[in-house]
């Protein structure tokens, strides 16, 4: 193993970054900030042990970094500043109620990602919500709880806060149906278990959504759980250039940057089925899941129901208003738009991608759908978005 002489022997600039790995959303903040890190000439060394005065003093010595960030999401009260004496730091959610008054942060906009999903839940039509918030105090965990509770009575509902240790009493206590607003992923799961676990349906009786977008957890539940995916990456990448800032200007005041969700990647957990039917419901979860699949077809999803191919066909028609074909073929769809939108991907790898040996047919398919070529919908939809940020550029 490498010891830390050797890098400095290599005239590296070694920035610490005190933060785990063991969740999706601390990777990304890691992959934003390793860009950055890219472009600057850093070599950032992770320290997965807790930010702890020992933990920090130990790790000065050994990389004697040119500066440090330090995820704060689950700790409290106020920042460890003393620790790091001369050396710039920069925090990442540290408790706004004690903010650094010598070191930037940026800050999770919350009350922006708890919006986002109170506006897929409060769709939904429901009179009565509830929100399940983490068990130790966090200054996210009750923005997001607050905000939901503020557009929840805004639109008339109900609202109920999960605070004890009983949640299936709770879950049972509740009117139905009801919108849930988890504060993560991770908690999600444990709701969503839970409701099955007495009988509850999900999402006739309860509707869930988290806040992460973590797939080892989202796509694990059956249906699979709604989420809010934040802008994790923007978010490391931020704290690293705000890092940069101090490193080269130092004296310079601090500042507080914030940084807010991303998308809602809607599953199975809020989709409102009008006929409550458990063998299509399982049937739409399965053609979300593989839908570009080449080899998927409507025989798969029937064995899926595992009824007879003519019950199957008239349970999905009276559910959803529509074939199997046209499900496969309209999840197909949208994913295409959205890889259309967000990618730079050429339209021959798109139509491939989303379960086509046909490019002909999709193609055709496409334009019956938009009234455009997929070349020319890109095109269209890359002009409103320009013009949009345009519109909303700061003067």
């Amino acid at each position: 193993m490498l010891s830390a002489q050797l890098w400095y022997n290599a005239d590296v600039n070694v920035v610490l970054f005190f933060q785990s790995t063991m969740r999706k959303s601390w990777r990304e903040k890691l992959a934003g900030a390793f860009r950055f890190a890219r472009e600057r000439g850093w070599l950032i060394q992770v320290i997965e042990r807790s930010a702890t005065p020992s933990a920090i003093r130990s790790a000065l010595r050994t990389w004697r970094p040119i500066g440090c960030m330090v995820d704060r999401a689950h700790s409290c009260g106020m920042p460890p500043d003393g620790v790091f004496g001369d050396t710039p730091v920069a925090y990442l959610d540290q408790d706004p109620r004690h903010p650094s008054p010598k070191h930037s942060c940026v800050l999770h906009d919350s009350a922006a990602t708890a919006r986002l999903a109170a506006k897929e839940l409060l769709n939904l039509g429901y009179d009565s919500c509830g929100f399940v918030g983490m068990p130790q105090p966090r200054f996210w965990s009750s923005e997001r709880a607050e905000e939901y509770r503020k557009e929840a009575i805004k639109a008339g509902c109900s609202f109920s806060e999960f605070s004890g240790d009983d949640i299936v009493a709770w879950l049972s206590s509740l009117p139905k149906p009801c919108a849930i607003l988890a504060v993560n992923d991770y908690v999600a799961q444990q709701v969503h278990h839970a409701a099955q676990t007495i009988g509850i349906k999900i999402p006739d009786d309860i509707a869930i959504a988290g806040i992460d977008n973590d797939e080892l957890y989202c796509e694990a539940m059956q249906p699979g759980l709604t989420s809010v995916a934040p802008d994790f990456e923007a978010a490391g990448y931020r704290l690293a250039s705000l890092l940069a800032d101090q490193i080269d200007h130092p004296g310079e005041p601090p500042v507080i940057v914030k940084y807010g969700p991303r998308k809602l990647v809607k599953r199975g957990s809020t989709r409102k089925i009008a006929v409550s039917d458990v063998r299509v419901r399982r049937a739409l979860e399965f053609i979300r899941r593989n839908a570009c699949n080449q080899s998927l077809g409507v025989d798969e999803v029937m064995n899926e129901m595992n009824c007879s191919r003519r019950l199957a066909t008239m349970r999905f028609r009276e559910a959803v208003g529509h074939s199997i074909v046209d499900e496969i073929h309209d999840v197909r769809f949208q994913h295409a738009c959205k890889l259309l939108t967000e990618t730079d991907m050429s339209t021959s790898a798109i139509v491939s991608e989303c379960g086509y040996d046909s490019e002909s047919f999709f193609k055709k398919y496409f334009k019956q759908r938009t009234g455009l070529s997929m070349k020319d919908w890109r095109a269209k939809v890359s002009t409103r978005s320009a013009k949009s940020i345009g519109q909303n550029r700061p003067a």
